[in-house]
């Protein structure tokens, strides 16, 4: 008899215990599923766009492009990821080291985060593109587990500026001024 230590998910006869199968850990390819659905959106978008002038180097097809091709390479890159290394979050492990029945969701996290994606669409035309990016930048952060608020309210209205100047500067586009436009 040797004393060297078995896998704690592992029986005598090397069957894992608990929940076990392909998707175990993979939930996650929900979110590469979103971007390519998202990505693809965009491409249908750019392709039905209807432009008078699209000689220019940064015409109103370029930056729907960026993110159309982003969208595909985070969704193959995240997808692959989670392939070869599912996800199994600790408060799946029992303390026996098998796993336990049931999901692991931080419902808080998903609840700020839709949250402040909504709140952006509802004050959007009111406060205006450079307030309501800011807030929903603010929001996913404190989301996501960040809790550096006053430091993720700068940069989000830092991006959010940068942005409505790069649309209005170089594309000659507005974005929505709300109460910042008079």
């Amino acid at each position: 008899m040797t004393d060297e230590p078995r896998s704690p998910l592992v029986h005598e006869t090397h069957e894992p215990v608990g929940p076990h199968g392909f998707w175990v850990g993979r939930s996650g390819l929900v979110i590469p599923g979103v971007l390519l659905v998202l990505g693809l959106f965009l491409v249908y978008g750019i392709l039905d766009m209807d432009v008078a002038d699209d000689g220019e180097l940064f015409g109103p097809k370029v930056f729907p492009w960026i993110a159309a091709v982003a969208c595909f390479v985070v969704a193959i890159l995240l997808a692959i990821q989670i392939l070869r290394q599912p996800d199994i979050p600790e408060s799946m492990i029992a303390e026996d080291g098998s796993m336990r029945e049931g999901t692991a969701s931080n419902w808080p996290a998903v609840a700020i985060t839709v949250g402040s994606f909504v709140g952006f669409a509802l004050i959007l035309e009111t406060v205006g593109w450079i307030i309501s990016a800011a807030l929903v930048f603010w929001g996913i952060t404190i989301g996501l587990g960040n809790r550096r608020y006053l430091f993720n309210l700068l940069i989000g209205l830092a991006m959010s500026s940068i942005m409505q100047l790069v649309f209005s500067g170089m594309l000659g586009l507005s974005l929505p001024p709300g109460v910042m436009g008079g």
